[in-house]
């Protein structure tokens, strides 16, 4: 169904679907975002890069209103799974700043070999970017190196234990230091939803416009990507889903919640 675009995403790491959000559900989103977050400053009060994170547990039946079939459809096919589990839902919102135009953090996500991305059901994960209002150059656009994630995977399909792909993980953007100059702005308009892969070298950027941008993510991983979610045991990263997202999720979609604790009442999403 969406083979040109699936095939951007192996060849250089990320690609947009249009328009694949309706405007009027982008602005709900916003609006419940701005309800949750500090107020929006002149950017003159800023001389860094303001970022207003909600991590999940987000309360709000709206975050399971988030979760479209047309979402869990293309991860489906991306990761060619049919049993998914969400990993995250995340909102963020980039406030206007006064600081310098520009990348604010290359990184990759998670550090993968490529025996856990070259099978099917993908072994690794992505994330779906959602964007929910439109950026212009500078606006906060995601920021990516084209075909890095070859590149990564290349660097580590001689790496057999943990301990060596966390090594790399903590290196990787010294080691790919030449290559960080070939970044660009992804420029999504309202509704898009942009898809990349987490081995690929990207960062955020600085919102240097005088409106805030806003974006959210869901990312997805198949049920037996026991690398993947043993890491996240480990780590104890973000383990709570809201009761909200619980009692309004489609039923047959309960299971992607599973393996993953649901919040006791009161526990509150972090800001940053």
């Amino acid at each position: 169904m969406y083979t040109a675009q699936i095939d951007q995403l192996d060849a250089e790491g990320y690609t947009v679907f249009r328009d694949f959000l309706p405007l009027a559900f982008t602005a709900r989103l916003r609006a419940h975002m701005d309800s949750l977050l500090p107020p929006i400053d002149p950017p003159q009060m800023h001389p860094h890069p303001v970022t207003r994170t909600l991590r999940h547990p987000i309360p709000g039946a709206i975050m399971a209103e988030a979760l479209t079939p047309r979402l869990v459809a293309l991860a489906q096919e991306i990761l060619g799974s049919t049993r998914l589990r969400l990993l995250e839902q995340v909102l963020i919102r980039s406030d206007p700043c006064s600081a310098p135009r520009g990348a604010g953090g290359w990184h990759v996500d998670q550090v993968f070999h490529p025996s856990q991305y070259f099978t099917r059901p993908r072994l690794t994960y992505y994330h779906f970017v959602h964007a929910l209002n439109t950026v212009p150059a500078g606006g906060a656009a995601f920021t990516i190196v084209p075909g890095s994630h070859k590149k990564n995977y290349e660097r580590t399909a001689n790496l057999t234990t943990k301990e060596e792909l966390r090594r790399f993980h903590g290196n990787v953007t010294a080691i790919a230091a030449d290559e960080l100059k070939n970044g660009i702005e992804v420029l999504a308009r309202d509704g898009d939803l942009i898809v990349f892969n987490p081995m690929a070298l990207h960062s955020g950027s600085n919102n240097v416009t005088l409106q805030p941008r806003y974006v959210y993510f869901a990312s997805f991983a198949d049920v037996n990507a026991e690398y993947l979610w043993a890491g996240i045991r480990e780590s104890n990263y973000g383990p709570y889903f809201s009761d909200d997202l619980k009692n309004n999720i489609r039923p047959e979609w309960r299971d992607m919640l599973e393996g993953q604790r649901v919040s006791a009442p009161g526990v509150k999403s972090s800001m940053s």
